[in-house]
């Protein structure tokens, strides 16, 4: 069994994040309460776990997906660059993009016209 387990990572991970938050919230509000401030960093970090796990469920979702359509072995190559577009109009979408938006950004996407035809059913873009 290894000595730290992908828990512990993400742990520290999120430890570190939260120092940092509060050392640079500490910085640019000298004057402001201990508990106001750590309560920020944590409502910061709260919200950047939440972001990430949204990111991997829809990652995850739309990898199902392709799975379903029998094209997951197809495109193993390109699964690199298909998450980062993934997470990007998961991201445009999370800022209130509408869907001549994500219509846009997929077809800007430098992949075959059956991933960007994948893309838009999976976003439910047409």
């Amino acid at each position: 069994m290894p000595r730290k387990s992908a828990i512990n990572r993400g742990t520290a991970k999120f430890q570190k994040l939260y120092l940092r938050i509060l050392n640079t919230v500490k910085a640019q509000f000298p004057n402001a309460p201990d508990e106001v401030i750590a309560e920020h960093a944590a409502q910061a970090v709260y919200k950047y776990a939440t972001a990430l796990g949204l990111y991997e469920g829809e990652w995850r979702g739309f990898k199902a997906f392709m799975a379903s359509k029998n094209l997951l072995k197809s495109y193993r190559n390109e699964m690199g660059p298909l998450r980062s577009a993934v997470i990007h109009l998961v991201r445009l979408r999370m800022t209130g993009a509408d869907d001549e938006q994500l219509r846009n950004a997929i077809e800007s996407l430098s992949f075959d016209l059956e991933i960007k035809k994948l893309l838009k059913e999976y976003f439910g873009v047409q």
